[in-house]
C-alpha cells in the first residue's frame, strides 16, 4: 500500500501575482540558460529562481525566504489536495488531464508500491540533495502514475474549486483545492492498494529518498507528487531520440539490419510507424529506415526489453553498428527539428529516431520491476513546478520565527 496524505501548500499570491503563467516553469531537467532568462524576463518571482540546476542553494533558500516573509507565496491554513486540469493540443487532436497533488510517504523500491521506470544520472540526484537539504522543501512534484478505468479521482476533481486558470502555449490550465473533508477521505482510502509508476522525476525521488534515510526524522518522510490515471488519452508517451555529436562509422554491412535510404523525415517516418521494428538514422545528411526484425530475433534479452527501441539502440546498436572516435555527451530529445538544428551545427554525428513505449508495454515492464535505459519516456505534457510548494510541516513553523 502507498499513503498519500493533503497537505498545507504554499502557493503564489494571486493579490500580489496577476499571471499565474508568468511565475511557473517546466521541471528543472528541462531548463536550460536561455528558457532560464526567457522565464524571469516574464517575472522576477519565477519559479525558475529556486529550482534552476544551475542555483546555489544558499541563494534558492534566501529568495524562497524573502517570497514568504513579503507573501509572495502564502500558505494555506488547513490541509488540502490540489489538483490540476489540463487541456492540450497534440499534433491536431485535443486531450484533457486531471490530476491531484498530494505528499507521499517515501519508502524503498524493494517494496514494489512505488515502481521506477527507468535508470537515472547520479550527478543529478546529487544536485537535487542539495537543493532539498537546504531549503527543506520540494518545489518540483514527481510526476506518478496509478490505474484506474473507473475514474474515480476524475469525478472528485470535477467538483473542486478553482483558484487560478491560465494558459501556456497551447495547454489551458485550472488549477485548485480539493477541499471537502469527504472527498480527501476517499482519495486517501483510494490510495492505499494501489501501485503507483514515477514517470517523471526519478532525480527528485531518489534525492528526497537519500536524505531520509541520511536524516531518518518524520518531517522528511514525504514527498511533494503529482498523480494522474494512465487510463486517461490525456497521458501521452513520446519518444526521446538520440543525438551523437562525435565522429562516427555506421556499419552498413550489418547483415541483419535491412537500411533503407528515405528521401525526407516525413517519408522516414511513415515507415516507422507501419512497424515497431522498425527505426530511424539521420547519418551524413540522409534519412534512413533501419529495419530490426532479424536483427532483434538474435538478441538474447527479455522479450519485453526487444520491444522497446532504447534498450536496443543504448545497449547493441551503439556498440555493433555504430563506431564512436571521440568521448561526447549525447543529446536527448523529443523534438527532431531540435535535433537536426543541433547536427547542422556540429556537421557529425548520427541520430537515431525511436517510437514511443506503448502505455500497456509500460505498465507491463514496472510491474515485473524491470528498468528501462536512461530517458526511454518523454511523458507530455509534463507537470509546471511552482503551483503548489510543500516545505516540510514539521519544519515550516520554526523556519519562519527563527529566519523572520
Amino acid at each position: 500500500m502507498v499513503e498519500i496524505k493533503p497537505f498545507k501548500g504554499y502557493i503564489y499570491n494571486i493579490d500580489k501575482i496577476k499571471k499565474i503563467s508568468n511565475v511557473i516553469s517546466p521541471p528543472w531537467d528541462l531548463i536550460n540558460e536561455e528558457l532560464e532568462e526567457k522565464l524571469l524576463s516574464l517575472s522576477q518571482f519565477n519559479i525558475v529562481k529556486l529550482i534552476c540546476k544551475e542555483n546555489n542553494p544558499e541563494d534558492a533558500y534566501k529568495t524562497l525566504k524573502k517570497w514568504i516573509r513579503n507573501k509572495i507565496l502564502i500558505q494555506d491554513k488547513e490541509e488540502y489536495f490540489y489538483f490540476l486540469k489540463s487541456n492540450f493540443e497534440y499534433e491536431g487532436e485535443i486531450y484533457e488531464r486531471k490530476g491531484i497533488f498530494a505528499i507521499l510517504k517515501i519508502e524503498d523500491f524493494e517494496k514494489q508500491n512505488i515502481i521506477p521506470h527507468e535508470k537515472i544520472f547520479q550527478k543529478y540526484s546529487h544536485n537535487r540533495y542539495k537543493l532539498l537539504e537546504k531549503c527543506r522543501a520540494n518545489f518540483c512534484p514527481v510526476f506518478m502514475l496509478y490505474q484506474d478505468k473507473n475514474f474515480e479521482i476524475e469525478r472528485i476533481i470535477e467538483k473542486g474549486n478553482i483558484y487560478s486558470e491560465f494558459s501556456i502555449n497551447n495547454e489551458n490550465l485550472e488549477f485548485g483545492k480539493i477541499e471537502n473533508f469527504d472527498d480527501i477521505e476517499i482519495i486517501k482510502e483510494f490510495f492505499k492498494d494501489k501501485k503507483i509508476f514515477i514517470a517523471d522525476g526519478h532525480h527528485r525521488y531518489n534525492a528526497s529518498l537519500m536524505f531520509y534515510k541520511n536524516n531518518p526524522d518524520p518531517k522528511n518522510a514525504y514527498i511533494l507528487i503529482y498523480l494522474t490515471n494512465i487510463e486517461s488519452k490525456g497521458i501521452l508517451i513520446l519518444p526521446t531520440h538520440r543525438y551523437i555529436p562525435a565522429d562516427v562509422e555506421i556499419n552498413f554491412k550489418q547483415k541483419d539490419i535491412k537500411i533503407i535510404e528515405k528521401p525526407n523525415f516525413e517519408s522516414m517516418k511513415e515507415q516507422m510507424e507501419k512497424s515497431e521494428r522498425k527505426i530511424g538514422m539521420f547519418y551524413n545528411q540522409k534519412f534512413y529506415i533501419l529495419n530490426l526484425n532479424e536483427y532483434i530475433k538474435k538478441i538474447d534479452a527479455d522479450i519485453n526489453y526487444k520491444k522497446i527501441d532504447t534498450f536496443i539502440v543504448d545497449n547493441y546498436l551503439l556498440k555493433d553498428f555504430v563506431k564512436i572516435k571521440e568521448n561526447v555527451e549525447f543529446f536527448y530529445h523529443t523534438s527532431k527539428d531540435y535535433l537536426l538544428k543541433e547536427y547542422k551545427k556540429k556537421k557529425k554525428g548520427v541520430i537515431f529516431f525511436l517510437n514511443p513505449v506503448r502505455k500497456d508495454l509500460f505498465i507491463e515492464i514496472c510491474l515485473k520491476g524491470k528498468i528501462m535505459p536512461h530517458k526511454s519516456t518523454f511523458f507530455f505534457p509534463k507537470v509546471p513546478s511552482g503551483l503548489v510548494i510543500y516545505l516540510f510541516h514539521t519544519l515550516a513553523t520554526s523556519f519562519l520565527s527563527t529566519h523572520f
